[in-house]
């Protein structure tokens, strides 16, 4: 039976559109007409197969029908199975496959009629001679469906090199390990060597992320700090800071100050106490300093003003007229530097997400309806020259915004920092081993064509320490006040959500709710962070 299969679909595809970029084959089947057969040599048999993994509710098998480019693919786990209803595979089974669409040989999509205004556009596909899952999206008609793959199949194709690019990985890190030894020095003294070259430093940083945090308080430490730094930029709401001046003008320390500030990101606050410490640090120092050498902390962020919005009105409204985040934090930094009169450099510390310099829309920046921007890196090299702006990343996990896939480069520079000893070192990418490699660290970036190399993205790179001995740190709850309670929960109400549910917690929110499992995690043994990477 399966070998006639694919001989029916290798005769539609003759009698097709031969010769030409795309072919269409009609099939104009129910699925339950077809057998249940795990196949990904063709298209059709593939997208009947992924079919039948809803049918049967074998959600097990996903990774090994996905793409290198779904995240399923890289998860450690698979998904566990789940029971169908009698009812809802009739309803599979009854999906009318419509027809089969394939560009250049190597992207294909499934067109299924799932009823009579929804049509569902299977994408798929070829690597490693395979047909593989690549995603799903939904269209009203058949034109509509047919007219996104037509649209796209071209993009898709440069995604596909794309990602045969990234999943090809070197096993030699000879070439790394030595450049490491040879070019490598410590951290701080790499940092205060750009910080005095360069008139800005963008230091890409994975948030709560306490060795990174560490390793920017040792420079406050150092008297060369104040000397070579006079601004620092950092990404927290811009309109507060008139707070921020306020709280480094006080003689006393005042947490609650900076604790109001970090309140306000958000919706559910910032809990990153590295940072929380930092910023103490700097107001610790400038105690120190005379009034000409005191440091400047400058927010650059575009986030909701709270205070200002109390209607879901209010909050359409304030996000209608909201600039792109990236745009705003380049924005800011931008006018401060050509207005400022102290004479220092600057730093600027940001998820490394916003400090990339390739010329691809940001994510997770803007508001729906918005065309995404650069990102600020990438906008800040434009306005202010590639001379003027040096962009850090730390070594990271490869990563998206909702959690960690595994290690760039699939371990290789790991691997290679393993071979050189496990010592916190930096070196510049430029004419590197390291940089010559494509950039993975975002996850999805990584497949845009136009993504580029790490150097292409990154001036420099800063390893911390193995990634599998990192802790988890500790939240900074103290957030948590039972006005701020009350506040959150009139936030979450402009959007008709349910409190407990947001912060997954029973009942009647409570601080005591919120704070206690933060507060027990902190005093007991430290788990590690991303020890799941190295199971």
């Amino acid at each position: 039976m399966k070998k006639l299969f694919t001989i029916f679909l290798f005769a539609a595809i003759s009698a097709s559109l031969s010769g030409q970029t795309t072919q269409k084959i009609v099939i104009n089947k129910p699925l339950q007409e077809f057998p249940d057969v795990y196949d990904l040599s063709t298209p059709l048999n593939a997208g009947i197969t992924i079919l039948y993994i809803g049918v049967n509710g074998i959600d097990s098998r996903w990774r090994d029908v996905s793409s290198f480019a779904n995240s399923s693919r890289h998860r450690k786990e698979n998904l566990p199975n789940r029971t169908v209803s009698e009812e809802s595979k009739m309803k599979l089974l009854n999906q009318l496959i419509e027809e089969i669409i394939v560009y250049k040989d190597s992207i294909a999509c499934m067109i299924t009629k799932r009823d009579s205004s929804d049509y569902s556009i299977r994408w798929l596909y070829y690597e490693n001679s395979e047909w593989l899952n690549r995603g799903e999206d939904g269209r009203s008609t058949l034109e509509e469906a047919q007219e996104l793959f037509n649209t796209y199949a071209s993009e898709s194709l440069d995604e596909l090199r794309r990602s045969n690019i990234v999943k090809n990985v070197s096993t030699d890190t000879l070439a790394f390990v030595n450049y490491v030894k040879q070019s490598g020095v410590e951290p701080k003294e790499f940092l205060f060597n750009v910080l005095a070259k360069h008139p800005l430093v963008i230091y890409g940083e994975i948030h709560r992320r306490n060795a990174s945090w560490n390793l920017l308080s040792t420079l406050l430490t150092d008297p060369r700090f104040p000397e070579t730094v006079g601004t620092v930029f950092v990404e927290m709401p811009a309109y507060q800071q008139n707070e921020f001046d306020r709280f480094y003008a006080s003689k006393e320390l005042n947490t609650e100050i900076l604790l109001n500030i970090m309140r306000t990101v958000q919706t559910v606050g910032w809990l990153d106490r590295g940072q929380y410490d930092f910023l103490i640090n700097v107001w610790k120092l400038n105690q120190t300093l005379p009034e000409n050498k005191k440091i400047r902390v400058v927010p650059t962020d575009e986030q909701p003003p709270w205070k200002f919005l109390q209607t879901r009105e209010d909050y359409d409204k304030w996000e209608e007229k909201s600039l792109d985040r990236n745009t705003k934090m380049a924005d800011v930094i931008e006018h401060t530097l050509k207005t400022k009169t102290d004479k220092r450099n600057c730093l600027f510390i940001t998820g490394y997400g916003h400090a990339y310099k390739s010329h691809i829309p940001g994510s997770y920046s803007s508001a729906p309806e918005q065309e995404p921007a650069l990102s600020a890196g990438a906008q800040l090299v434009q306005r202010l020259s590639e001379k003027n702006v040096f962009v850090v990343l730390q070594h990271v996990p490869m990563g998206t915004n909702f959690g960690y896939l595994g290690l760039v480069r699939q371990g290789l520079f790991d691997a290679a920092f393993e071979k050189a000893g496990n010592k916190p070192v930096a070196f510049p990418l430029t004419n590197s081993p390291f940089g010559a490699e494509p950039f993975d660290a975002d996850f999805y970036d990584s497949f845009d064509h136009g993504v580029g190399n790490y150097a292409d993205n990154f001036d420099g790179y800063i390893f911390l320490k193995p990634l599998k001995d990192e802790d988890e740190d500790c939240m900074l709850y103290e957030i948590y006040s039972d006005e701020f309670i009350n506040e959150f929960k009139r936030r979450v109400a402009i959007f008709n959500q349910d409190p407990s549910r947001r912060m997954g917690v029973e009942g009647e929110l409570t601080k005591e709710k919120l704070i206690n499992p933060f507060k027990e995690k902190c005093e007991s043994e430290k788990v590690k962070r991303w020890s799941y990477l190295f199971e």
